[in-house]
């Protein structure tokens, strides 16, 4: 039986990770929690915003799993503190993503499709390793770190928590 996940945030960014979930085909995903769309409204392959953020804690004990689903380093860093009072933070990894030996991907971190972390890299929790993004060996990606879309960190290359590679993203 796979454990139970909810994606917290419902826009672009969630629904890849929606897509991510399906594809991992590790856990058994629930659906949506988001504050801005109305309890009901269907996001993406049938899945729906199931419980509003305000109203979280409802949710325990018939979810053991959340993942953020927001691309702001700060709002998801926020988000995340309050669920993981009630829920375990799940990580992420798409199968089209090529995880080397050794490498080792924090709680409530999602690494998407055609990202490359090579061997002995780690990333911090929380943290987004989006679409073609190359982690070479022995990185240190920090907490709470959005690495855009084809972003290149070479060899033995330390990148602090909260850092973003969007342009304009503070």
């Amino acid at each position: 039986m796979k454990s139970k996940i909810i994606i917290i945030g419902a826009g672009g960014h969630g629904k890849v990770v929606c897509d991510a979930i399906l594809a991992e085909d590790k856990y058994e995903l629930l659906g949506f929690v988001d504050d801005a769309l109305p309890v009901g409204t269907h996001i993406l392959n049938g899945f729906k915003v199931i419980e509003s953020q305000k109203n979280i804690a409802q949710l325990k004990g018939k979810v053991g799993y959340f993942v953020v689903g927001i691309g702001s380093n700060k709002v998801r860093d926020r988000i995340f503190n309050l669920a993981v009072q009630y829920f375990n933070p799940g990580a992420v990894i798409h199968p089209k993503a090529l995880l080397a030996s050794g490498a080792a991907i924090g709680p409530g971190s999602v690494v998407l499709a055609n990202a490359i972390i090579n061997t002995a890299a780690i990333v911090g929790v929380n943290s987004i390793i989006n679409v073609g993004v190359v982690v070479d060996h022995d990185c240190k990606i920090g907490d709470n770190v959005h690495l855009t879309i084809g972003t290149m960190i070479g060899s033995s290359s330390v990148v602090g928590n909260f850092y973003s590679s969007a342009i304009g993203e503070k």
